[in-house]
């Protein structure tokens, strides 16, 4: 890219840390922790991380955290990794510490803390910074303030990504967002890939408006679809460590080669491998886009 273009990032805001386990422990029972790490959330924070990390001018607008000692922290950990956080630190709140659990399996449990007042902040985040910006990356389970924060990208041309667990049990659900944005990637985990069929989740999404629709589906690798077709890509065969961040590295990917403008194919198989790549390691990695690049499988053909 001849110059570092400008994507605003709009969702939770939360530090935690993440217990690495070799296996998720059965009720009433324990595991050794392996290994543990602190770590920003929630999924636009990581997504946040990611493009910052590749070059990108990164904005963060989120819900406000405690002026205490760990809301401090937190903005300047994001200062120091040059994402641009547009966070209040209000005296009358607590910053909140979620605990994730993972393990070698690729399974990941959250413990989030319910904290009404931090997330209901969203509300009055400032949607300034999405003016003017390249695109908008947003997480649908914010609510309101998702639809606050598309709605007020479409007024100034910015283009969405939407990040939102589509369903085709429930079709209608999270319509309107996904009709307001020009991007969609859906998750499914290992067991929604043997209850739904992933091309019918990205048709579905293309039919709601959108320009292409992501589907990925875990170790399963990935689906694109957009006007010209599909691609799937199956994901590298890695040794599984931390798949916490998986779903985020793959959005900064597909939005890094948007803004490139890639083909779909490239795109697809480096948002993949990039993904893969860092389920393989403890954390965001820290993988220039060239060495991502040079893991990418060259596809093979008929």
């Amino acid at each position: 890219m001849p110059s570092p273009p400008r994507i605003a990032c709009f969702g939770y805001v939360n530090p935690g840390v993440v217990f690495l386990v070799d296996r998720y422990p059965a009720a009433n029972t324990g595991a050794y922790v392996t290994a543990k790490r602190p770590f920003i959330g929630a999924d636009c924070a990581m997504v946040a991380q990611m493009l910052a990390r590749w070059g990108v001018e990164a904005h963060l607008i989120g819900n406000a955290l405690g002026a205490d000692d760990l809301g401090r922290q937190t903005l300047r950990e994001l200062a120091e990794m040059n994402v641009h956080a547009h966070i209040a630190l209000r005296r009358d709140l607590r910053t909140p510490h979620e605990v994730d659990i993972s393990d070698r399996t690729g399974t990941r449990t959250f413990f989030v803390e319910d904290a009404p007042q931090v997330w209901g902040s969203l509300d009055e985040a400032d949607l300034g910074p999405i003016a003017g910006a390249a695109m908008l990356y947003v997480d649908w389970y914010v609510g309101v303030a998702a639809e606050k924060a598309v709605a007020f990208a479409n007024a100034h041309g910015v283009p969405v990504f939407l990040n939102v667990e589509y369903s085709l049990l429930h079709p209608d659900r999270y319509r309107n967002l996904i009709a307001q944005s020009a991007y969609a990637q859906s998750p499914m985990s290992d067991v929604h890939v043997g209850q739904e069929d992933p091309y019918a989740i990205a048709t579905a999404l293309r039919d709601l408006g959108v320009q292409a629709a992501f589907v990925t589906r875990g170790k399963h690798g990935s689906l694109v679809v957009d006007q010209s077709g599909a691609i799937e890509v199956p994901a590298p065969q890695v040794s599984i460590v931390d798949t916490q961040g998986a779903g985020a590295v793959y959005s900064a990917a597909a939005m890094y080669g948007l803004l490139s403008g890639w083909p779909l194919e490239r795109l697809t198989r480096f948002a993949t491998t990039a993904a893969s790549l860092k389920c393989a390691q403890h954390g965001l990695p820290h993988t220039t886009v060239e060495a991502i690049l040079s893991h990418v499988p060259t596809p093979e053909r008929p």
